[in-house]
């Protein structure tokens, strides 16, 4: 039997979305071939936020043996020494800080930067602040991890005799981690990108705003190209971003780069209805839903305009068609849900708190179309595609053209609409609201090539090399 030592935050009590490709891993891997082990955070790093209940214990897990360790985060160490010097002096008692929950760890932010006001635009101690903070987390938040990850890591290859490294990202200094257990090991190392890290298209504007910013950039391209370079295996879950790595890696053997999509779990797979096909809509109404937190780019705008414009021309019925955004709306785009009243669509479109994984699925369950928002990216396909095929219904995406968003839900899992054209997003809109029952027997059976016990063989293959 062989052995794998996976390197991740990614591992519950984490409710992210990059968790679910971590346990479906561990579910599916043949346990008579491969003995897996984890290598994470303290439970304490990952507080569940508010209106989220921490799932039951997968009983697949079992098998899987998990270390866990703190880190050395100089941010949570002020936060704990500001909030007990501020308890002794205003109640006398000293309680220890938790981790602060933020919108951006909830799950629905794959990649994503942090929802922050922007840079170098508060007065100049906040300003100051935020230099420190990003030196101490560049070149992301779990850095500050490195040192114990490395020591706990060297410690179990050596005691667990493991055969094969594996990390994930983001975060992407997961990888400098697994990169220095290889140099100091031998093991053979594959690296998995979730999403660009050097070419990332949500730091293209940040990357020029000062010499910092640029320095930075520099630094993160010569760490991609040093765990690159490093790693035996490197997967990537689009057919987009395996080309982005093999243009970018010309003088590597393109060979080096696979793809190795994520995928849905099939005991998670809503059976077609008892009795017969049908995406029925009550009380006649068409519902359109969009499960996830929305932040910086991930902004509906655009539908928000195309349901006004279609509800003026009187080619959708208010009372016959609704838009539920269920999650959260970070700082930076606080505006949106006071725009559909502006707009004079707040009796169609509704922003919804967070509600439990169960709830969610229950009321999407009930829907006529999942909404897929992906402005911006061309290299990268959500997680949430994945969960939206475990339903059957079809899906709405309104992403970048000739993105990997595009060529996935034109397989005949949606309708495509370009994040940058209202009219087109009218059109995607009217089309659904026309058949809201659009190719119901096709998406539940084709999307069987997306079907993760039957992908990992080619996980499988990879490790195996």
């Amino acid at each position: 039997m062989k052995r794998l030592l996976i390197i991740t935050t990614n591992y519950p009590p984490n409710l992210s979305i990059g968790t679910q490709r971590i346990l479906r891993i561990c579910k599916y891997l043949d346990p008579s071939q491969w003995a897996v082990s984890v290598l994470t955070l303290k439970e304490n790093y990952h507080p569940l936020p508010p209106g989220r209940a921490e799932n039951g214990k997968l009983s697949y897990l079992d098998r899987v043996t998990v270390y866990r360790t703190h880190k050395f985060d100089l941010v949570f160490f002020l936060l704990n020494l500001r909030h007990a010097i501020r308890s002794r002096l205003v109640r006398g008692s000293v309680k220890q800080a938790r981790p602060v929950f933020r919108l951006a760890d909830s799950g629905d932010s794959e990649g994503a930067p942090r929802p922050e006001v922007a840079k170098w635009q508060g007065g100049w101690w906040q300003n100051l602040k935020d230099f420190i903070t990003e030196i101490f987390q560049f070149p992301d938040k779990h850095v500050t991890w490195l040192p114990l990850a490395v020591l706990k890591g060297y410690r179990i290859i050596k005691k667990e005799r493991v055969d094969v490294i594996f990390s994930s990202s983001p975060s992407h200094s997961l990888h400098l981690i697994s990169t220095i257990l290889k140099i100091l090991t031998g093991k053979k190392l594959v690296v998995d990108f979730r999403d660009p890290w050097a070419r990332s298209p949500w730091e293209a504007a940040e990357r020029t705003l000062n010499a910092f910013e640029r320095w930075k950039h520099r630094r993160i391209i010569a760490f991609e190209r040093w765990v690159v370079s490093k790693a035996d295996q490197v997967t990537l879950i689009t057919r987009q971003m395996q080309q982005d790595f093999i243009r970018s890696y010309p003088g590597l053997p393109a060979e080096k780069f696979k793809f190795f999509s994520n995928g849905y779990d099939p005991e998670s797979a809503s059976p077609p209805p008892a009795g017969g096909d049908q995406n029925g809509a009550k009380a006649g109404k068409v519902t359109f839903i969009h499960a996830g937190s929305l932040y910086k780019f991930r902004d509906p705008t655009p539908i928000l305009y195309a349901v006004k414009n279609l509800a003026e021309r009187g080619e959708i019925e208010r009372e016959k068609i609704s838009f539920q955004f269920i999650g959260g709306v970070t700082p930076d785009l606080a505006h949106v849900p006071p725009l559909a009243k502006e707009l004079g669509i707040a009796d169609v479109v509704r922003f919804l708190p967070r509600v439990s994984y169960a709830k969610v699925m229950e009321m999407m369950a009930e829907s006529q179309a999942l909404i897929l928002l992906q402005p911006l990216t061309k290299l990268q396909l959500p997680g949430k595609f994945f969960d939206y095929l475990c339903l059957g219904k079809p899906i709405f995406a309104v992403a970048e053209k000739e993105s990997a968003t595009e060529a996935a839900v034109k397989e005949g899992f949606g309708v495509f609409a370009d994040y940058n054209d209202v009219r087109d997003v009218e059109k995607g809109i009217l089309f659904l609201y026309q058949h809201p029952n659009y190719n119901l027997d096709f998406i539940r059976e084709h999307r069987k090539r997306y079907d993760m016990s039957k992908s990992i063989e080619t996980f499988r293959e990879i490790l195996e090399l």
